[in-house]
């Protein structure tokens, strides 16, 4: 990739030096003294084309005039004669209403300040006063006047707007500031919870003491495999994007400095009066003109090495996902898909029948069958059931974390304020009960009278489960209390149930999948329908179990077509709340004489871009979401296209009022095209999209757009919104409320903070952020720079905030395809077609290029984008798989699927949750087949009858009391990271070592100290 960007800048350098010569611009250009103060620039003007001004001489200004330059003292006021019906035509004139009125009636007041005659400055007026005051003599429509005032008719909007967002911060604020004053009273059950939270996140393979740590903070997850080869090409395509984006930045500085400094500032300069617009207009126009052929060079050459560094990604990508798909065997290679299952009952025993039957057909024996199954109306109690039944095992395995209360000790009193009372109404929503126990498992006796209840909604938590291990150590155990308890029909819900048209047959060896494959090519009849055998092309934990009877594309379509409305109402709302509003304020805003709204309408602004792609975010979510795919895969792609054109109806919904705000405002300062005509008498698009004046306020609006809102606030937001502060708030929730333990304290922190469920939306965000950056090449080149450099630079920021977030925060998951990286190379055909429709727009006219006139030029625009698009689609589907990396020799018969259950947890038969429950409840295995949940693959059994060969020790839980930053693990990471071991390898980090000695010393502590005996 590197590689790749310096032959783009050196390509870019050699085209622009051979096209052109290079001017260099003066280093005395009036642009450059826009810092100084009056004083100092008037002292510099000597070199200026015209001499000082004179008293009432009129004189025409162009782009050799000093825009700094002042009028005398004894007129000191710059005045704007359009009687004669010259524009840009100004004279000195006295400091008086009359001498104003006097040249322009239009413009009768005296502004010392500004050095001009102005008109009145009044917010939405129409048509000013002549009295030389700034009063109003007829409002826009939306106004009333009122003392020469123009007052909005929907100010009270405003008021209201703000007081809805001011008592929403008033309310949480206060319910932040009363929820961290309460006592913690509930310590176990954080801990409970924060135990659950560390076991679920990412973790490496088992080191030579059978520990699985936490990956390193430094690790390299462009390299290591660390959620699956799915998140390593995410990563990948990011760290592409960063050093494609600084190597543009980088590109044009160097054609800057080596060609023209104007490059530098070209569109980005600002005008407070008409004669410095009208000097700056000319001078833009001019300079964008002769320094046309370096942009035109320099986009044929970014474009043509952007496209081949998208198919070299797109090569790289694809071998990278080889490389790790050849190097290792998962799950998916001992599988195959069966297709067109009959509907059968959940009474019979259809496993053990289909795996006779595949047996029979096809010679080859198999371990098992996991059988897809609609539940999808009882997911919610299912799911509920088994969680409970992990976090009971749990802590049945650790008893010791679960300490009870001395006998005859008072429970913690409950909070008793407002917002505690509503929490406990609020968490059964997440959470619905305490404890889910199958049908007939619950507890009836009631406690003794002496024994305390509690006063709370969910009650004290029940002492059932240091009964032996308390007796054990000869203390009498206390009365079990009654918790709150959810009782669900599983064997009536596991009889109820259908099969789906899906299941999966796993076999020994891949070589035996294949033959088996092969033998049931033409199909095979099961149960009186013709069923398919096809090898599986996902992992287990790439399959959404509850969606598997959804394989209709007729349904898939519907809901897809629902999804489409949801987001097209989204948008509606979008606009109508948030956009209406500020675009009615920006068209009447008064942009007189360089005015511009201030921080308070930024920030405003600001916030109706990431309200714009928040609800966005969430409405696309939900679509994907809705439309029940199979695989989480296509989820993902699903959610990246709905975001990428939602939001890019966003960008365009912008440009349009932007277009229209930089319109009205040039006609209001009568701006000329190049050739002499006004603005306002342009009747095409593209007539009045080519003018300087129109390029440079749209340039502007682009930028306010792309920087900081979309870039960066969001991501930022996202970090502290969906991790940080939901982390303080459940932890402090869980501490102050001392009936929230076990499963419903797990739930409640898994359920809470969003953001441990890791993703691969952020392709979009990428995306996005890549296309705005894009269209800045259709506008004047001195944003250029900022553009590009601050896209790097804001992911980076967004690169190290995922990059802490998969190491550190999410629950631990294993993307295993390429399906969405496929696609998000696709979407990547669009800005590289924006770079090319821009060459065709600026080589317009340009000598040695063609010249259309304005309709075809659109029309050329549009032919090259759409053009651009299918040739880069045929080059991804066709092009880049031919320099695929071969497949290695055969190993299909060595590797057993035994020996890969044993390393990897999440089987066939363990991610799916009906088969779970099925072994125990209706086959009766021993042991029953656990269900993988990330940080409880120590409660799974061996059962190599059944085809369950993994086992495992529970992981080292993080300390959470420990330092937020511990400095010396961080200095001994990195030196581990750089100094090679004695065998070549990565040497532990020191940290890491003592962190182990002081935890077996914690455990013989503990066990010496409660029974005597050693424990492991």
């Amino acid at each position: 990739m590197k590689l790749g960007t310096g032959i783009c800048v050196f390509s870019v350098l050699a085209t622009t030096a051979n096209a052109g010569p290079r001017v260099r611009a003066p280093q005395h250009s009036s642009l450059s003294l826009e810092a100084s103060s009056p004083s100092s620039r008037r002292g510099t003007a000597l070199w200026l084309k015209s001499s000082e001004s004179k008293c009432h001489a009129k004189r025409v200004v162009d782009s050799s005039d000093d825009k700094f330059a002042l009028c005398p003292a004894t007129c000191p006021l710059y005045a704007d004669d359009r009687g004669d019906g010259i524009d840009c035509n100004f004279e000195c004139v006295e400091a008086t209403r009359y001498a104003c009125m006097s040249v322009n009636p239009h413009e009768p007041i005296p502004d010392k300040d500004m050095g001009i005659c102005r008109a009145c400055l009044v917010d939405g007026c129409l048509k000013c006063t002549s009295d030389g005051y700034d009063t109003c003599d007829t409002c826009e429509s939306g106004y009333t006047l009122k003392n020469g005032k123009c007052e909005s008719q929907n100010t009270y909007y405003w008021y209201a707007a703000g007081a809805f967002v001011g008592s929403i911060l008033l309310f949480q604020c206060t319910y932040m500031v009363e929820l961290f004053r309460r006592p913690v009273v509930n310590q176990e059950g954080v801990n409970e919870a924060l135990r659950a939270r560390s076991l679920a996140k990412p973790r490496m393979p088992k080191d030579s003491k059978g520990e699985r740590p936490l990956w390193p903070i430094f690790t390299n997850l462009t390299k290591e495999l660390v959620c699956g080869v799915g998140t390593q090409l995410h990563f990948n395509f990011m760290a592409c994007v960063i050093v494609w984006a600084l190597a543009v930045a980088l590109g044009w500085a160097l054609l800057a400095y080596s060609v023209d400094d104007a490059l530098f500032i070209l569109g980005t300069r600002r005008a407070k009066t008409a004669r410095q617009n009208c000097i700056l207009v000319a001078w833009g126009f001019e300079t964008q003109h002769r320094l046309m052929w370096t942009k035109v060079n320099f986009m044929i050459v970014l474009y043509i090495a952007t496209f081949l560094l998208c198919l070299a990604l797109g090569v790289c990508q694809l071998r990278k996902f080889q490389k790790v798909d050849f190097a290792n065997s998962t799950h998916k290679d001992f599988a195959a898909r069966i297709r067109n299952m009959p509907i059968l009952d959940g009474s019979e025993r259809v496993e053990e029948q289909l795996k006779a039957r595949i047996q029979s057909v096809t010679g080859q024996k198999v371990v098992n069958v996991s059988v897809c199954w609609d539940f999808v109306e009882h997911e919610d109690e299912i799911m509920s059931f088994i969680d409970c039944k992990l976090s009971q095992k749990e802590a049945e395995l650790h008893p010791e974390l679960h300490a009870p209360r001395a006998h005859g000790a008072e429970a913690p009193a409950e909070p008793q304020s407002w917002f505690a009372r509503k929490e406990r109404e609020m968490i059964p929503m997440v959470v619905e009960a305490n404890k889910v126990v199958a049908k007939g498992e619950a507890p009836s006796a009631a406690p003794p009278a002496s024994q305390p209840r509690g006063v709370g909604l969910f009650g004290p938590r029940g002492f059932g489960i240091y009964e032996a291990w308390l007796r054990r150590r000869g203390v009498e155990a206390p009365s079990e209390e009654i918790t709150e308890v959810k009782e669900v029909d599983v064997e009536g819900i596991l009889k109820s149930i259908k099969t789906c048209p899906d299941a999966y047959a796993v076999f020994e060896t891949e070589a035996a999948r294949d033959a088996a494959c092969e033998a049931a090519a033409g199909g095979f009849e099961f149960r009186g329908k013709e069923i398919t055998l096809n090898a599986s092309r996902v992992e287990p934990q790439s399959v959404q179990w509850p969606n598997c009877a959804n394989t209709d594309l007729w349904f898939k379509a519907k809901r897809i077509g629902v999804g489409v409305g949801i987001i097209c109402a989204g948008l509606l709302l979008w606009v109508v709340a948030f956009y209406i509003p500020y675009a009615w304020f920006s068209l009447t805003f008064n942009y007189s004489y360089g005015r511009e709204p201030g921080t308070v309408a930024a920030i405003t602004f600001s916030m109706v871009v990431v309200a714009g792609n928040m609800l966005m975010y969430q409405v696309c979510s939900f679509t994907a979401i809705n439309a029940r795919f199979i695989y989480i895969d296509d989820r993902e792609v699903c959610y990246m296209l709905c975001y990428c054109f939602a939001c890019v109806f966003n960008v365009v919904l912008d440009l349009a009022c932007t277009y229209q705000v930089a319109y009205k405002i040039n006609v209001g300062l009568r701006q000329k095209t190049h050739d002499g005509h006004l603005l306002e008498t342009i009747q095409t698009f593209a007539g009045r999209f080519e003018s300087y004046a129109m390029q440079r306020l749209l340039a502007n609006n682009l930028w306010a757009y792309a920087f900081p809102a979309t870039f960066l606030i969001g991501f930022v937001g996202e970090a502290i919104g969906t991790l940080y502060v939901p982390y303080k708030v459940v932890s402090q929730v869980i501490g102050s409320q001392p009936n929230i333990k076990g499963y419903m304290a797990e739930q409640l922190m898994f359920t809470a903070i969003v953001g441990t469920e890791f993703q691969l939306a952020r392709y979009a965000d990428v995306l996005l952020n890549v296309m705005i950056a894009v269209l800045i090449f259709f506008f004047p080149g001195g944003f250029n720079i900022r553009m590009f450099g601050a896209l790097g630079l804001c992911h980076m920021v967004i690169y190290g905030l995922d990059h802490y977030k998969v190491l550190r925060c999410i629950k631990a998951v294993e993307y295993a395809g390429k399906h969405v990286d496929w696609w998000a190379q696709w979407i990547l055909t669009i800005p590289t077609a924006l770079l090319l429709s821009c060459f065709v727009f600026k080589a317009n006219c340009e000598p040695g290029y063609f010249c259309l006139d304005d309709a075809n030029t659109v029309k050329a625009c549009s032919l090259a984008f759409f053009a651009h698009v299918l040739l880069h689609t045929f080059c991804l589907s066709y092009v880049v798989p031919a320099f695929g990396s071969p497949a290695p020799p055969d190993r299909s018969e060595s590797t057993k699927y035994k020996t890969v259950n044993e390393r990897l947890a999440c089987s066939w038969f363990a991610a799916n949750p009906i088969y779970c429950l099925r072994s125990e409840y209706v086959y009766k295995h021993n042991p029953p087949c656990v269900y993988f949940q990330p940080g409880k693959e120590h409660l799974m059994h061996v059962n190599q009858k059944e085809g369950f060969f993994f086992a495992d020790d529970a992981a080292d839980a993080e300390d959470y009391q420990a330092d937020l930053i511990d400095h010396h693990a961080l200095a001994s990471e990195l030196k581990a990271a750089t100094l090679p071991g004695a065998e070549g390898e990565t040497k532990p980090p020191p940290s890491l070592v003592d962190e182990d000695q002081k935890n077996r010393v914690r455990l013989i502590q503990a066990a010496l100290k409660e029974d005597g005996r050693a424990t492991k």
